[in-house]
């Protein structure tokens, strides 16, 4: 579907909402997209993604089920 397309179709479906919360959620949410702002990282948190990566290149870690063990056996203790 090209842009115009999706505009058309958008709108065809909001002339139709009769609901209030609704409609108050669609314009927030345009509100929303409106402002939006690209994130910019701090320095510590880029560093800690860089480490993440190289825990994820050199295998240093742990799936979600030896880490629930994990959590099971300390919370037991």
């Amino acid at each position: 579907m090209s842009t115009l397309e999706i505009k058309l179709e958008i709108f065809d479906k909001l002339k139709n909402i009769e609901d209030l919360s609704l409609l108050e959620r669609i314009i927030d949410l345009l509100k929303n997209a409106e402002t939006s702002e690209v994130y910019q990282f701090e320095q510590y948190e880029l560093d800690m993604l860089k480490e993440s990566e190289e825990d994820i290149k050199y295998g240093r870690v742990i799936s979600q089920e030896d880490l629930d063990k994990e959590d099971l056996e300390w919370l037991s203790k």
